[in-house]
């Protein structure tokens, strides 16, 4: 029955989370310690660096040829 009942409270936290994850991501991230070491881990994922910097820096192949 306790096994139950802790997946239960699994499900239902996960279902919260999925709910209200960008207030949960607002909350989590406004200390400026977390905010600054998750972008650090961000930055340090090569795809994701790669995608950053060409929507900031980039252009798309579309405007360099039209």
């Amino acid at each position: 029955m306790s096994r139950v009942f802790s997946i239960l409270l699994i499900v239902l936290g996960g279902y919260y989370l999925i709910q209200k994850r960008y207030r949960v991501m607002n909350t989590i991230l406004r200390n400026p310690l977390v905010r600054k070491y998750a972008v650090r881990v961000l930055l340090s994922v090569p795809s994701i660096k790669r995608m950053m910097m060409n929507s900031v820096f980039g252009r798309s192949q579309k405007t360099i040829y039209q």
